[in-house]
């Protein structure tokens, strides 16, 4: 049976479908396994907007025009459920719960990916919202699989991540009754204590998470799908689109429109960056080889099955040349938004970070802020360089350390693509970020965050020139001043 006539038929249910990983997931369905029976997706009202609405909203936008164009019917079969992963049974109406009951595939993909989330926040959304939907998944009698989204990062406390799981020194229960009963505070202050070496409450309850579908492997049809740190995509919705700027992310805008122009980093650790549509690619394959090919997975009753969806090592890049290629193709197509040259220094001590943050980035904020007062607009820059400085802080943990990730469970579903889905499915193993990734990756900031041309203008082209002969003509007098000349 190959992927695509596995695909027909089915009713499928996807929590998290406005986040990153949702949203593609759902256009990849749509467009190439368009034969499904129906498809549910978990929404919940917002800024007034019903469930209804917001799902024609997600639909609306530009990455599911081509599905649109190619496979019309398709979105008949889509319909809104109103829940919310912070309720207890998603809070889900009994009615809607009748509408679901026949589903066959759960993709489970809601989370809350921000690293300084109140730990109380992230145990309702990642970890209780968990047992919720696999609680609803129990009562689903034609379920044949259900997909449980993580990160690559849940065992953080170990540098060999392999593709099984781990014991934790924390009880999933307790720590959702923890949650439940004590205040916000208290338990921010308790986190510490809890952590077991975590560096923040996501990646804690992403793996407290995977001990509660661990727990119901010999209950429900599960497997664990663990996520590196997801960029632009290749090709597929659309090249280099991204959908948020967590993580990395963030600091590579930081440094393109010269916001950024030191970082608290380890220029030699290596980045395990998957490309978006070989995440969602892969999330497909990896149901139909929970179904069809059980023993592929060489599946036993010991632990639940995990993927990891990253890159083999020989295909890592340090984040030096990772930067050093980001900001080569920014002087070839700066932004319209740059208000410095692109680029900056990295370092691993934080008193140097500290130091040259505040002389230059911060110091420039506070100047520019003035600036924006003085023409009576609303100031920004000091706001913004504070965010800047907190996700230096934030993704420590991960851009400063070199891990050992397993990958082949996750490689091996390449060998289950047929003939008839070549075309539809490419897992992209050999991916490297290359210079011409690094343009696709332009693109999409300049397309999809940015909201700006994707071809600079003559004017920003003039102005990155300016930038540039200041920069050097600031560090030719600092030079000058450091000599005593």
């Amino acid at each position: 049976m190959s992927i695509t006539d596995f695909y027909n038929n089915q009713e499928i249910f996807i929590t998290g479908g406005s986040g990153f990983i949702g949203k593609a997931l759902i256009e990849k369905l749509l467009r190439s396994f368009p034969n499904f029976n129906k498809m549910f997706v978990l929404l919940r009202p917002k800024n007034g907007k019903s469930v209804d609405e917001r799902l024609q909203e997600l639909l609306d936008h530009v990455i599911f025009q081509r599905a649109r164009d190619e496979q019309p019917e398709s979105f008949k079969k889509i319909h809104a459920i109103a829940g919310d992963c912070r309720e207890l049974g998603l809070g889900i109406s009994s009615e809607d719960l009748s509408r679901i009951k026949n589903v066959t595939i759960i993709f489970h993909s809601a989370a809350n990916v921000r690293f300084d989330n109140p730990f109380k926040e992230s145990v309702f959304v990642n970890l209780r919202g968990t047992h919720e939907i696999i609680k609803i998944a129990e009562t689903m009698s034609k379920l044949i699989a259900f997909v449980q989204v993580s990160t690559l990062y849940a065992n953080v406390d170990q540098i060999h991540i392999k593709e099984q799981m781990r014991s934790t020194k924390c009880d999933w229960r307790t720590t959702i009754k923890l949650a439940e009963t004590l205040d916000g505070k208290t338990l921010d202050i308790l986190f510490k204590k809890y952590s077991s070496n975590h560096p923040n409450t996501y990646t804690l309850a992403k793996s407290l998470g995977e001990q509660i579908v661990n727990d119901y492997r010999n209950k429900l049809p599960v497997i664990i799908y663990r996520v590196a740190q997801m960029v632009n995509s290749i090709e597929e919705p659309l090249p280099g689109w991204l959908d948020n700027m967590n993580g990395p992310a963030a600091l590579f805008l930081a440094g393109f429109i010269g916001m950024g122009q030191i970082f608290y980093v380890n220029p030699h650790a290596k980045l395990n960056m998957i490309p978006c549509d070989a995440t969602v690619h892969g999330l497909i394959i990896s149901a139909y080889a929970l179904v069809t090919k059980p023993t592929f997975l060489n599946n036993s009753n010991d632990s639940v099955e995990v993927l990891n969806n990253c890159l083999s090592s020989e295909n890592l890049m340090s984040q030096r040349d990772i930067i050093t290629k980001c900001y080569e193709v920014a002087m070839e197509n700066p932004s319209e938004k740059s208000i410095w040259v692109s680029g900056g220094t990295h370092t691993t001590c934080w008193i140097r970070f500290f130091i040259h943050f505040m002389l230059t980035q911060f110091a420039l904020a506070i100047l520019l802020d003035c600036i924006l007062r003085l023409r009576k607009e609303k100031p920004f820059f000091v706001k913004l360089q504070r965010r800047i400085y907190s996700a230096n802080m934030i993704v420590q943990k991960f851009v400063n350390t070199n891990w050992i990730t397993d990958n082949e469970k996750y490689k091996q579903l390449s060998t289950l693509i047929t003939e008839e889905d070549k075309n539809k499915l490419n897992l992209h193993l050999n991916f490297k970020f290359t210079i011409s990734h690094a343009r696709v990756c332009l693109v999409g900031y300049k397309k999809f965050i940015l909201k700006e041309p994707v071809q600079a203008s003559k004017q920003a082209i003039l102005r990155y020139k300016i930038f540039n002969f200041l920069h050097y003509f600031l560090m030719l007098l600092w030079c000058c001043a450091y000599c005593g000349l």
